[in-house]
């Protein structure tokens, strides 16, 4: 299926306006939810999972709506964590607290299987890239964001249930 530079112009027109309403005239990353959808847009098109030629504009409608709900996912997930600063008169040092937490976050670790303790080292201490933890682990990259969804759940679970009440940090 061909585009011409005015469809594609079009379609971008059109995504803004939806992206802007939907999340604010304010949301600094509309432009980028749009490249993101006109990209998937795109990938699915080539890829032959545009069954009805005639719904075009339902198909990009329903890919910008997806790209929405993960945009605002991911804003609720990782939205910033309040901490709770240390009484003025405590008398442990923070850096004894820090050592507290992180025995706390180790302690949490050993609990996981295998798989997710070495996926949350690898992606969140290590630094390391997907592709890297995909093939250490035999996991397909299809799974990958799942599966690391799935061990950052059971290692808060953890934490939570066993774990927080003894570090001195609350989330």
């Amino acid at each position: 299926m061909e585009f011409e530079q005015d469809d594609l112009e079009k379609f971008r027109r059109k995504l803004r306006f939806k992206v802007f309403y939907h999340l604010g005239s304010f949301c600094p990353d509309v432009e980028d939810m749009v490249q993101e959808t006109l990209t998937r847009f795109f990938g699915a098109v080539n890829d032959g999972k545009l069954r009805n030629p005639e719904s075009l504009g339902a198909f990009l409608n329903g890919i910008c709506n997806n790209v929405i709900r993960e945009y605002r996912r991911r804003l609720w997930r990782d939205a910033p964590q309040k901490i709770t600063p240390l009484a003025p008169d405590q008398p442990v040092a923070p850096e004894a607290d820090l050592l507290e937490l992180r025995d706390a976050i180790d302690a949490g670790l050993m609990q996981l299987s295998d798989r997710d303790r070495t996926m949350l080292r690898a992606f969140f201490l290590e630094e390391r890239t997907k592709e890297e933890i995909c093939r250490e682990l035999g996991l397909p990259e299809l799974q990958f964001r799942v599966a690391l969804f799935r061990a950052k759940e059971r290692f808060r679970k953890i934490y939570h249930a066993t774990l927080k009440p003894q570090a001195v940090w609350n989330h």
